[in-house]
């Protein structure tokens, strides 16, 4: 007879082999006593409904989400979060008896990572560049409009995808587009985001930053939401320059606690999932 495992966890995602959540959360579960398994669900488009509906089943806690299912999951849940209700995209469910629950860690994640080393806005973050127009820039954005940035430039190659993405945030007048050729918008900010996949570790722009070094200075502020490799072209361009830089790996860790938390109910032992979020980066 087989041990079975109590719990079933999982990230939810197409294509999600590059995934480094099942080892932290894993290693979390482990540490905190909790007989549960956390599995990689690779699930196309055309199979997400299916894989949403099999989350209420009695034996699975939750789920994660990730790309390219963070909006288009949202009309199978059954409640969400006013974070996730207000960014239209959610990033952590939570089976409750057959009840599925949509959050948004992703904006807690991205601003405890800003402010680990102080507080930005304090230390005289006015204004930001958020380079894309997707899922992960519109958390950012949200974040940082929601907590008080004077002034926001959403730069990307599609121009009419940034017009939106300023919509879809309430069109704001202190929300400004541009793109990669709008050199005097892309100037003098105190915080960069990179929201693109450009400088990921197995992916097309691989060897590619999003942003010209020009435009970032020693008091730059330069945050990538690439966390595989830890040093980007950008954020290599940031540290020659002695900007301040920050990898995506924080963000992915601290979005994963609270996510669970959620689940769990009980406080994340970030430690442990950052050092084995950092042990599978080096494999």
């Amino acid at each position: 007879m087989t041990e079975k495992t109590s719990s079933l966890l999982g990230i939810i995602g197409y294509p999600i082999g590059h995934s480094v959540s099942p080892v932290f959360q894993q290693a979390a579960l482990n540490h905190a006593g909790i007989d549960a398994k956390y599995l990689a669900w690779e699930t196309p488009p055309e199979n997400l409904s299916d894989r949403i509906n099999s989350l209420k089943e009695s034996g699975v806690i939750g789920a994660n989400v990730t790309v390219p299912h963070k909006q288009s999951v949202l009309p199978f849940l059954d409640n969400l979060s006013k974070t996730a209700r207000e960014i239209g995209a959610v990033n952590t469910i939570v089976n409750d008896k057959g009840v599925l629950y949509g959050h948004n860690t992703d904006v807690f994640g991205f601003m405890k990572s800003l402010h680990n080393d102080g507080d930005f806005f304090a230390d005289g973050g006015q204004s930001a560049l958020v380079l894309g127009a997707g899922g992960s820039a519109k958390a950012i954005a949200y974040g940082l409009l929601r907590d008080g940035i004077k002034k926001l430039v959403i730069s990307n190659r599609t121009l009419s995808r940034a017009v939106q993405l300023k919509k879809e945030l309430g069109n704001p007048e202190n929300v400004f587009v541009a793109t990669p050729e709008s050199t005097d918008m892309l100037r003098d900010h105190h915080l960069i985001v990179n929201c693109t996949t450009l400088g990921m570790k197995h992916g097309p722009g691989e060897d590619k930053s999003p942003l010209s070094p020009e435009h970032i200075s020693k008091g730059t502020v330069v945050f990538d939401l690439v966390y595989n490799p830890r040093r980007t072209p950008l954020i290599k361009e940031a540290m020659g320059i002695g900007a301040r830089a920050i990898s995506g790996l924080p963000m992915l860790i601290y979005q994963g606690a609270e996510a669970f938390r959620l689940w769990t109910g009980i406080n994340p032992p970030t430690e442990v999932m950052f050092d084995a979020a950092e042990n599978a980066l080096k494999g």
